[in-house]
């Protein structure tokens, strides 16, 4: 028993500590389509932004921690019906993935944009489907909510480096980075 016990904590504690590592290489996420960006235009959120990105040097990275840290800290996941506008997200609190990563998004555009990095950094919101080893998980669901699943790509368009991120799951699961093709 006593051996079964350290077995199964020393698993638990493997998984804990190398739950990205495990997502990204059995969980992929294959683009399906693109949304739109939404501008920001609350003053709360501008304000958000401004308080978190100030004396900072802006690049790839910092876009990207700075974009979820807001995102994490403003929202909370709702399966409900809910708006998708960062603008009322920011009020409302309540998003489901959708929400999560257009707020996500227009975090990043928004930092590109005031630092004037249009040419050498892309963010977009992306639609995905969810595979597990190739297997089509959404294919198991019946309901529209889980038709499909958002997520941001980020892009240096010079070096080439591309990340994608899943605001949702790193809320949740304290993934940072993603896995897609």
């Amino acid at each position: 028993m006593e051996k079964s016990l350290k077995i199964f904590a020393i698993s638990l504690l493997v998984l804990i500590l190398f739950r990205g590592w495990i997502y990204r290489n059995t969980i992929n996420y294959n683009q399906i389509g693109i949304r739109e960006t939404i501008t920001i235009i609350n003053q709360d959120l501008v304000s958000k932004i401004e308080s978190k990105s100030v004396n900072r040097i802006i690049d790839l990275k910092e876009i990207i921690e700075i974009s979820n840290a807001i995102t994490i800290e403003v929202l909370s996941f709702s399966s409900k019906r809910v708006s998708n506008d960062p603008n009322e997200l920011i009020q409302t609190k309540q998003a489901n993935c959708i929400g999560y990563s257009a707020l996500f998004n227009s975090i990043a555009n928004y930092l590109i944009l005031k630092n004037k990095l249009d040419k050498q950094i892309e963010a977009k919101h992306l639609i995905g489907q969810l595979n597990f080893f190739n297997f089509d998980l959404h294919q198991l669901f019946d309901g529209p909510f889980f038709r499909d699943h958002d997520f941001n790509m980020l892009r240096e368009l010079r070096g080439g480096k591309t990340v994608f991120i899943d605001p949702s799951v790193s809320d949740y699961l304290g993934i940072d980075a993603v896995s897609s093709r």
